[in-house]
């Protein structure tokens, strides 16, 4: 019997493989954030932009990135082609954005119509942005009881595929067969089957249709 781990008090021990990319021009709040960030278990990169963000996010998906709304002269566009890319991953990737002081209400629905997760203003409270991203990941834990009684935790979700489940279940979401993944990736027909079995298990999904709605909706 499995549930969702709503009463399972959300510890740090949680965060250990949760990346987070964090940019923001003041050096300060970066280094502030980064350092709470660390003290709860998290893995953080700091970036020196938002292009070095959307760079790197290619090579390694992160669960979470943190940037700036706005550039110096107050624009967005930079950022919401950030979100764009974030989005474009299609892997569960949270945004949270920190907002100017007297940022106008209209830039803060863009964002989140674009598909930041939650935007922040100054002064910046760590402990609220991390009770925040916890809450999110909280979605990724289950609780399993074992046929004596004990009950284990355990956690899902995109954040805990490796490279190649990743790979493979981007070649899903484009609606490739598993025969053409084999061939496309190299591997054999069985080995794609055992990674696709990982995929289900890991995300929680039931079937593909579902997998694919999960991963395009995350």
């Amino acid at each position: 019997m499995e549930r969702p781990a709503d009463t399972v008090p959300y510890r740090n021990i949680h965060n250990r493989d949760r990346l987070v990319y964090l940019t923001h021009p003041d050096g300060k709040v970066a280094k502030s954030l980064c350092d709470e960030f660390i003290a709860h278990g998290f893995q953080v990169s700091m970036v020196p932009d938002r292009s070095g963000l959307t760079r790197l996010m290619v090579l390694r998906r992160p669960d979470l990135v943190l940037m700036p709304l706005c550039d110096e002269a107050g624009e967005i566009d930079g950022t919401l082609a950030a979100l764009d890319a974030v989005r474009g991953q299609h892997l569960g990737i949270h945004a949270f954005l920190l907002a100017p002081g007297g940022v106008r209400a209209e830039l803060i629905v863009a964002v989140v119509k674009r598909g930041a997760s939650s935007a922040f203003s100054p002064p910046y409270a760590a402990g609220e942005i991390i009770a925040a991203a916890q809450e999110l990941f909280r979605a990724d834990i289950h609780v399993e009881a074992s046929r004596d009684g004990a009950e284990s935790v355990t956690v899902r979700g995109f954040g805990t595929l490796t490279y190649r489940e990743r790979q493979i279940l981007q070649y899903v979401i484009d609606g490739s067969t598993n025969k053409e993944i084999a061939v496309d990736l190299g591997l054999s027909y069985r080995t794609v089957e055992v990674h696709r079995r990982h995929i289900m298990e890991k995300t929680g999904a039931r079937n593909t249709a579902e997998l694919v709605r999960l991963a395009i909706e995350s």
